[in-house]
Protein backbone atom coordinates (compact mmCIF):
# COMPACT_ATOMS: atom_id res chain seq x y z
CA UNK A 1 0.00 0.00 0.00
CA UNK A 2 2.96 2.41 1.14
CA UNK A 3 4.22 2.22 -2.21
CA UNK A 4 1.30 2.43 -4.28
CA UNK A 5 1.10 5.72 -2.50
CA UNK A 6 4.28 6.55 -2.86
CA UNK A 7 3.52 6.00 -6.66
CA UNK A 8 0.78 7.80 -6.83
CA UNK A 9 2.67 11.00 -4.89
CA UNK A 10 5.08 10.87 -7.49
CA UNK A 11 2.90 10.61 -10.45
CA UNK A 12 1.27 13.73 -9.64
CA UNK A 13 4.51 15.80 -9.24
CA UNK A 14 4.86 14.84 -13.19
CA UNK A 15 1.42 15.75 -14.45
CA UNK A 16 1.88 19.22 -16.39
CA UNK A 17 -0.43 21.81 -14.46
CA UNK A 18 -2.98 23.16 -16.67
CA UNK A 19 -4.32 26.26 -16.27
CA UNK A 20 -7.85 27.76 -17.11
CA UNK A 21 -8.10 31.51 -17.81
CA UNK A 22 -11.41 32.84 -17.34
CA UNK A 23 -10.69 36.41 -18.65
CA UNK A 24 -9.94 37.40 -21.94
CA UNK A 25 -6.43 37.95 -23.66
CA UNK A 26 -5.33 41.49 -23.36
CA UNK A 27 -3.64 43.39 -26.60
CA UNK A 28 -1.31 45.79 -25.79
CA UNK A 29 -1.50 47.37 -28.79
CA UNK A 30 -4.34 50.19 -29.16
CA UNK A 31 -4.14 50.50 -32.96
CA UNK A 32 -4.55 47.02 -33.10
CA UNK A 33 -7.55 46.63 -30.69
CA UNK A 34 -9.58 49.27 -32.11
CA UNK A 35 -9.45 47.50 -35.74
CA UNK A 36 -10.13 43.98 -33.68
CA UNK A 37 -12.99 45.74 -31.86
CA UNK A 38 -14.74 47.28 -35.06
CA UNK A 39 -14.46 44.01 -37.52
CA UNK A 40 -16.03 42.03 -34.49
CA UNK A 41 -18.38 44.92 -33.25
CA UNK A 42 -17.14 44.27 -29.74
CA UNK A 43 -16.88 46.83 -26.83
CA UNK A 44 -13.13 47.68 -25.87
CA UNK A 45 -12.36 47.69 -22.01
CA UNK A 46 -9.11 49.74 -21.81
CA UNK A 47 -6.81 49.36 -19.15
CA UNK A 48 -4.39 51.93 -19.27
CA UNK A 49 -1.82 51.57 -16.29
CA UNK A 50 1.88 50.19 -15.07
CA UNK A 51 3.25 47.19 -14.04
CA UNK A 52 4.60 47.74 -10.91
CA UNK A 53 0.55 49.96 -9.88
CA UNK A 54 -1.14 47.87 -7.02
CA UNK A 55 -4.33 49.02 -8.29
CA UNK A 56 -3.65 47.94 -11.71
CA UNK A 57 -2.50 44.77 -10.61
CA UNK A 58 -6.01 44.44 -8.91
CA UNK A 59 -7.95 44.80 -12.07
CA UNK A 60 -5.79 42.42 -14.04
CA UNK A 61 -6.49 39.93 -11.07
CA UNK A 62 -10.17 40.54 -10.98
CA UNK A 63 -10.35 40.08 -15.05
CA UNK A 64 -7.80 36.68 -14.70
CA UNK A 65 -9.66 34.91 -12.01
CA UNK A 66 -13.26 35.80 -13.48
CA UNK A 67 -14.28 38.35 -10.54
CA UNK A 68 -14.79 40.62 -13.20
CA UNK A 69 -16.34 39.24 -16.58
CA UNK A 70 -15.17 40.68 -19.71
CA UNK A 71 -16.96 37.71 -21.82
CA UNK A 72 -14.66 37.13 -25.46
CA UNK A 73 -17.49 37.64 -26.96
CA UNK A 74 -18.17 41.40 -26.09
CA UNK A 75 -15.46 42.35 -25.47
CA UNK A 76 -11.80 43.14 -26.45
CA UNK A 77 -9.38 43.53 -23.32
CA UNK A 78 -6.42 45.86 -23.79
CA UNK A 79 -3.85 46.42 -21.45
CA UNK A 80 -1.84 49.35 -21.95
CA UNK A 81 1.44 50.27 -20.47
CA UNK A 82 1.64 54.68 -19.38
CA UNK A 83 4.88 54.13 -18.97
CA UNK A 84 5.70 53.85 -23.01
CA UNK A 85 5.91 57.72 -24.16
CA UNK A 86 4.01 56.48 -27.66
CA UNK A 87 1.45 54.68 -26.03
CA UNK A 88 0.68 57.32 -23.56
CA UNK A 89 0.54 59.92 -26.02
CA UNK A 90 -1.97 57.56 -28.53
CA UNK A 91 -4.04 57.06 -25.29
CA UNK A 92 -4.52 60.57 -24.00
CA UNK A 93 -5.33 61.98 -27.83
CA UNK A 94 -8.13 59.12 -28.50
CA UNK A 95 -10.03 59.08 -24.19
CA UNK A 96 -9.97 61.45 -21.67
CA UNK A 97 -10.27 60.74 -18.20
CA UNK A 98 -10.42 62.68 -15.37
CA UNK A 99 -8.38 61.75 -12.03
CA UNK A 100 -4.90 61.06 -10.99
CA UNK A 101 -5.11 57.48 -10.15
CA UNK A 102 -3.80 54.30 -11.79
CA UNK A 103 -5.83 52.72 -13.59
CA UNK A 104 -6.94 54.20 -15.78
CA UNK A 105 -10.22 52.25 -17.46
CA UNK A 106 -12.45 53.20 -20.60
CA UNK A 107 -15.28 51.22 -21.79
CA UNK A 108 -15.29 52.53 -25.75
CA UNK A 109 -17.89 51.44 -28.67
CA UNK A 110 -16.70 49.09 -31.46
CA UNK A 111 -15.43 52.27 -33.04
CA UNK A 112 -13.52 53.77 -30.44
CA UNK A 113 -15.76 56.59 -29.01
CA UNK A 114 -15.39 56.54 -25.38
CA UNK A 115 -19.06 55.56 -23.89
CA UNK A 116 -17.45 55.54 -20.15
CA UNK A 117 -14.50 55.83 -17.83
CA UNK A 118 -13.14 55.88 -14.29
CA UNK A 119 -9.49 56.05 -12.85
CA UNK A 120 -8.44 54.46 -9.71
CA UNK A 121 -9.16 51.52 -7.81
CA UNK A 122 -12.26 49.81 -8.25
CA UNK A 123 -14.10 46.52 -6.99
CA UNK A 124 -15.56 44.32 -9.29
CA UNK A 125 -18.76 45.41 -8.95
CA UNK A 126 -17.31 49.13 -9.75
CA UNK A 127 -15.95 47.71 -12.99
CA UNK A 128 -19.74 46.00 -13.68
CA UNK A 129 -21.11 49.13 -12.92
CA UNK A 130 -19.16 51.07 -15.88
CA UNK A 131 -19.89 48.48 -18.48
CA UNK A 132 -23.36 48.46 -17.13
CA UNK A 133 -23.13 52.23 -17.72
CA UNK A 134 -21.37 52.33 -21.17
CA UNK A 135 -23.74 49.86 -22.57
CA UNK A 136 -26.93 52.44 -21.51
CA UNK A 137 -24.90 54.80 -23.59
CA UNK A 138 -24.43 53.04 -26.43
CA UNK A 139 -27.68 52.74 -27.41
Amino acid sequence: MNRLMAGLIAALWLVPTVSFAKGPEALTDLNQALEQAKKEKKLLFIQFGREACENCQALRGYIRDGSLRLFKTAFVYVDLNCDDRKVNQQFREKFKVKGTMLPFVVVASPDGEQLAARTGYGSPDDYEKLIRSAKKDKK
